[in-house]
Order: C-alpha cells, then structure tokens, then sequence
C-alpha cells in the first residue's frame, strides 16, 4: 500500500486520475438531486470558455489534498434554487469524503440556465 502525505508526492497521472474520480461522484450527485440537471457545454460558448474540456465539472487539487470543484448546472422552473444547490453540495461533499482521502475545501455551483 502507497501512503502519501502530500500532493507534491503524487505523479501528474494520479492526480489526474482522482480529478476525473471525483468529477464522476460530482456528476452522478448532479444526476441524483431533483430539481437540477447538468449543463452540457452552453456556457462554454455564452462565456468565452471554450479552451475547457467537455465536462461540466472541474476539479482542482491543491497541495495540502484539499479539493475544489466547479460545477456547471441547470436548475428546473419551480424549485428554490438556494435550497437546492446547497442539497446538492452537501450531497456532493459527504460522497467525495466519502470515497476519497480528500477533504472538500470549497464547491463553486454555477446556474448556468433554468429549465422551463
């Protein structure tokens, strides 16, 4: 078993192979919680954001294992949004400590459009 206590010990491949991780717990959150659905790839062009891969989530990992996600949603018409989108990080927080040794320092949720 590899122990690691810092990032700076980690290779690029793993770090990036634990970004792509939690990006997919982020996303299935996204695909559990009522009220949103995920943004596919309108915001990239209405922002100027088009050197991003094709996902709506980023993660970022910082050096003390802390993480960071950015997450793009659609909320649907007739839900409070606030209420939501914090279900939705505490959802996505408690699974991603959950299945990883990272702790979540911080998820940025974007409402990038309403769902009529």
């Amino acid at each position: 078993m590899i122990r690691y206590t810092g990032m700076e010990e980690m290779k690029p491949q793993v770090v990036d192979r634990y970004c792509n991780l939690i990006a997919s717990i982020a996303n299935n959150a996204v695909d559990k919680t009522e009220g949103v659905t995920r943004e596919e790839g309108v915001v990239k062009y209405r922002f100027g954001l088009r050197t991003l891969k094709n996902t709506n989530c980023h993660v970022f990992i910082d050096n003390d294992g802390e993480v960071i996600i950015d997450l793009f949603i659609n909320a649907d018409y007739g839900y409070c949004i606030p209420e939501v989108v914090c279900n939705l990080q505490e959802t996505i927080k408690s699974e991603v400590e959950e299945a990883t040794k990272f702790q979540v320092k911080k998820i940025n949720v974007n409402v990038a459009n309403i769902n009529i």
